[in-house]
């Protein structure tokens, strides 16, 4: 460090003045501090705003090569974003697991994300699966197509009050299948659920836990499902959880040249908690 004499740099005025507190000592004199990068250009806050941007959209499902592409930069930098310590997201690796509401033995439940798209490629839109399960004959869709539709579907009901979609998975992240809460009515405590997976252990366990939100956290009442006659997929995993059959809907769906019956499901909160 290089030593200075003071007469030879400070106005006379102000020696004078510092004369008062030291004489014949050794001062150090600090630097102003420098402003933080990007402070002056407005750098920083353009940088700021944009990582909150993406962190935001990932949160709420859009995937990182949408989010590379959309902001041109790689998808590494979008990781580097979202799993920054200490922000909104974390990585996943880094949840307690330990304190997790939405798990048991076989899965963990998540939010449905955009991204989720290319699991529900099957069963075909022309199997009796899923006539069984949307009670209607799809026209023919192509890869795009059920991407946007399904992408749309869930930017659609994300923050809805009235349907909650849900994604099953097992404990090293393999995704299993899904479900959702529908239709739920707060003043009568009534509510309707959906759920398939690739295996019925899956779709058993996924939907208790559902149910266990519904009935014992929204503190609903009744769940109602409906099934077509015949319907060898989803009623036998409705009656394994507990539903009981309530009553029929003479010839209320039309498919293949004739009109089905519709058997009408119902189960209680204090049957499930029972």
């Amino acid at each position: 460090m290089k030593y200075r004499n003071a007469t030879e740099i400070l106005p006379l005025q102000l020696l004078q003045e510092l004369q008062q507190y030291a004489q014949g000592e050794t001062l150090y004199i600090p630097k102003v501090k420098r402003r933080s990068w990007g402070e002056g250009t407005g750098a920083k806050t353009f940088y700021s705003k944009r990582n909150f941007d993406i962190r935001n959209r990932f949160l709420h499902g859009v995937d990182m090569e949408k989010l590379s592409n959309e902001y041109s930069i790689s998808e590494e930098a979008v990781k580097k974003i979202v799993y920054k310590k200490g922000d909104v997201i974390m990585n996943a690796n880094e949840t307690d697991y330990g304190k997790y509401f939405w798990q048991n033995d076989l899965v963990r439940i998540r939010r449905s994300k955009p991204d989720d798209w290319k699991h529900h490629q099957h069963p075909s839109y022309d199997s009796d699966e899923r006539f069984f399960s949307d009670y209607e004959q799809e026209l023919p869709q192509d890869e795009d197509l059920r991407k946007e539709s399904w992408e749309n579907y869930i930017k659609a009901n994300w923050n809805s009050d009235e349907r909650i979609l849900l994604a099953f998975e097992t404990h090293d992240g393999k995704y299993v299948g899904g479900g959702n809460l529908h239709g739920i009515n707060e003043r009568n405590g009534t509510f309707g659920m959906f759920v398939s997976a690739e295996e019925e252990r899956y779709a058993i366990a996924g939907a208790t836990l559902m149910l266990n939100y519904a009935f014992n956290e929204l503190r609903l009442n009744n769940c109602h499902t409906g099934f077509i006659e015949n319907d060898t997929i989803y009623q036998p995993v409705f009656v394994k959880l507990g539903f009981r059959p309530e009553g029929t809907r003479r010839q209320q769906v039309f498919h293949k040249g004739q009109y089905w019956n519709e058997n009408l499901y119902g189960l209680l909160a204090e049957e499930f908690n029972a």
